[in-house]
């Protein structure tokens, strides 16, 4: 090793090589660290598309599914409001006896449309008398719990506790054991009106 012949510099440029080496190998392993660290973010971050990107077209393909099979059930109901409405225009015919096309068949035709428009009504009103039949019927078990609390409560309480031991302890109040009924008039004596 290079040597001066003075100790105490020889000292200090050792102390200053050191630090000199400390402060390089510090600043080199801050950027192995940061190299690293700009690795294992740049997978993450594609593991994180790669994932984002199936995601996507998953959701894609079933949107796609979903809009194929939307369209498909339009087609269906169109297909079939074209069959009832033809259905409703033979039964107008037929059912009456009339020939197609005449303004017997259309009155025909326009009572079976209010007949239809008269049942949706009716069925819709029914579900409304549930709801409502339904609603009251919670009501009533709701007010028939309220009254079993409050008289559970009252026959808790000690004045009315005491009130049935004193009535139940008057013996003239309470009637007898055995209730005779009333007797009957013999036959032959009757009552003068």
């Amino acid at each position: 090793m290079p040597h001066t012949t003075n100790p105490t510099l020889d000292i200090i440029l050792y102390c200053l090589a050191g630090i000199v080496l400390l402060i390089i190998g510090y600043r080199v392993g801050k950027w192995i660290g940061t190299l690293a660290a700009s690795k294992l973010i740049a997978s993450k971050e594609q593991d994180l598309f790669t994932a984002q990107k199936s995601f996507k077209s998953l959701y894609e393909q079933e949107l796609a599914n979903l809009k194929q099979e939307n369209a498909g059930l339009h087609e269906q109901v169109k297909t079939l409001n074209e069959r009832v409405e033809d259905y409703r225009k033979k039964a107008a015919g037929f059912g009456g006896l009339f020939n197609t096309g005449g303004k017997r068949a259309d009155a025909m035709y326009a009572l079976l449309l209010e007949n239809e428009a008269l049942e949706e009504a009716l069925y819709s009103q029914n579900e409304k008398l549930k709801q409502e039949r339904t609603d009251a019927l919670k009501e009533q078990m709701r007010s028939a719990g309220y009254r079993r609390v409050l008289m559970s409560q009252l026959l808790n309480d000690e004045r009315i506790k005491s009130y049935v031991a004193e009535i139940l302890a008057d013996d003239k109040r309470l009637p007898g054991p055995a209730t005779e009924a009333p007797k009957e008039l013999p036959a032959d004596s009757h009552p003068t009106s």
